[in-house]
Parts: structure tokens; sequence; C-alpha cells
């Protein structure tokens, strides 16, 4: 049976750092009513009044039962901020957004990768100290990245992996073949996939059964490889962290993302010479690409149509 149409109007906006998307919004859909607060501002009167609410985070516990809204848009890659270990009602409508940060992604993974092949925190250390060391850099073409999750951000790594010259292959749950990966294993292959790589890549959206999915069994199997976290922080078995660099299991780390985020100024993470943090800005969200997914799904909504970006809430994705 198709949706009933529907002509929400009072929108909840959460622009955290997307501050001007709803006047953004209101340009193109002057009929709308929003109302735009800071993640931390948004009130139980907010989820109260709104029919809908479109933001990248969840609201914090004292803004009341959002989860049973009808209608929520999400603004960013992954949807388990509403929909992973929320209590998210089975009857809302979660969508996410249409924008491809493939691209963008694609470029951080890369520069990560060849600020280790280049030296680079090696020589930014030398130069301060004035020293005259060459050594040869480590090539990346020729080098293979494992990359796990084969969706549109990870083939968006891929392609730029790919056009750096690196060999390319996927993890995924099923394992199925899909283009530009050489070859897909699937995730309970994960000890032989990721033997030989030289770059591990986590681009795979977080559900209950990828949470903690690189643990200290599937770490200690990584021989040595670099990780570069862009999913989510809770991929990865966090405080396992220093056991792997000390043992080597992993070479080093470029994270993008924290099991808690801002990462507590406590964490041993910041002081680890092998990692190199950033504060979850891999792939940005702009305000037309937020935009046009959310019109794009108000317009199949009005039209009485499940939205293409609708989202599977008990698969997370």
């Amino acid at each position: 049976m198709s949706p009933t149409p529907w002509f929400p109007k009072r929108i909840l906006l959460s622009h955290a750092l997307h501050e001007g998307l709803g006047d953004y919004l209101l340009e193109r859909r002057p009929d709308l009513k929003i109302r735009a607060r800071g993640l931390t501002e948004i009130s139980a009167d907010d989820v109260a009044w709104a029919e809908v609410l479109v933001g990248f985070r969840a609201p914090p516990p004292e803004a009341g039962r959002w989860q049973e809204l009808r209608w929520i848009h999400c603004i960013g890659a992954g949807v388990d901020a509403f929909a992973f270990r929320t209590g998210l009602s089975s009857a809302t409508l979660l969508t996410r957004t249409s924008e491809d940060f493939g691209p963008m992604i694609g470029e951080y993974c890369v520069a990560r990768a060849l600020a280790v092949t280049q030296r680079l925190r090696q020589l930014d250390r030398e130069q301060a100290s004035q020293r005259w060391r060459p050594k040869h850099p480590e090539r990346i073409r020729g080098t293979r990245a494992l990359i796990v999750g084969t969706g549109t951000v990870g083939r968006g790594i891929a392609n730029a992996m790919l056009a750096a010259g690196c060999v390319v292959d996927g993890v995924s749950r099923t394992g199925e073949a899909r283009e530009p990966f050489g070859a897909v294993l699937p995730i309970a292959e994960f000890g032989e996939a990721v033997r030989g790589a030289r770059w591990l890549v986590l681009a795979c959206p977080l559900t209950e059964e990828t949470y903690h999915l690189l643990d200290r069994r599937r770490l200690s199997a990584c021989d040595g490889v670099y990780l570069i976290n862009v999913g989510r922080g809770q991929l990865v078995d966090e405080p396992v962290l220093p056991d792997a660099l000390d043992s080597g299991w992993l070479a080093g780390a470029a994270l993008d993302v924290f099991e808690k985020e801002p990462l507590p100024p406590d964490s041993p993470l910041w002081k680890r010479s092998e990692i190199t943090i950033s504060p979850h800005i891999s792939g940005l969200t702009t305000i037309p690409g937020a935009a046009a997914g959310f019109l794009a799904c108000l317009a199949e909504v009005e039209a009485g149509r499940r939205p293409a970006f609708a989202v599977d809430v008990r698969r997370g994705y």
C-alpha cells in the first residue's frame, strides 16, 4: 500500500555547523515554518511543536521523545545518531541526505596515506629542529588498500585510491562483487582480506553488526596495516588501539571519528605519535547538499511516495 500524501510544515532544524540552512530552505519553500536551534538548545517544547526533525545528531535527552516524531531527516552520511540504540519508533520515517560524500572523503584518505608515504610529519619535526636528513619516501603506487564498506562512500574512497595508483579491494557484509573494487570479501573472511594490505579504511555504517567491528581479535590479524577510520568511532574498540600499536598490529592510524566526540583531553590517543587526529571533518555536509536532499524527500512525501532515500531502521542504512 502506498503512503498517503502528507504536507508537513513545522520543521525543527538542528543547525549545529550548518547555520543558514533554515534561511536557505525558506528561500525555496516559503510555506514551511522552521525553528532553527543549536543542538543543545532544542527543548521538549520544540519537539512537541515539530512535525519533522532535520539534523546531523540526535537532540539531548531533555528534549523529550524526539524518537516518536513521524519523520526524521539526517543530513549526514550515516544515520546511526538517530537509529543506533536510540529507541527510535518503528513508525518513524527516517531518511538520509542525497549528498555524495565519497569524493571528499576519498581526498581525505589519499591525503592521510600520502602524509605517511611522504613522511610529512617527520619532515615537519626535522624542519622545526633545522635538521637536514635526506631519506627516500615510500611510494603509494602499488600499495594495497582494503576498504570496509562498499557503499557510496566506500566507492568514492576506492576511486580516489585507485587514482593514486593503489590496488583496491573491499569488505562488505555479503562479499558481493562491486565496481570499482578488484575483489570484495565478506566480513567473515576479514583475516584473509587484510593480509598484505598497506591501508585499512573503515567506511561502513554503524549498526549492531558493525559495533566494535575492529575488536582485539581482528586488530591482532592486521599485521602492521595503517588504519584510516572515516566511518564511526564505535566501529573500533578504541581502548585496544594503544596495544595494537605497541604490538605492531597497526603501523599507525589516521582517525577522524571517535567513540566519544569531542575526543576527551585525557584520551591516550592524543599523545601517540603514530596517530593523526582530525575533528570529524573528512566529509562535511554542505548547505546546498543538505537542502537538496531534504527537499527531494519532502516532494516524495507530499506525493504520497516512500522517499528513495528512506532508511531501513532495522538494518541501520
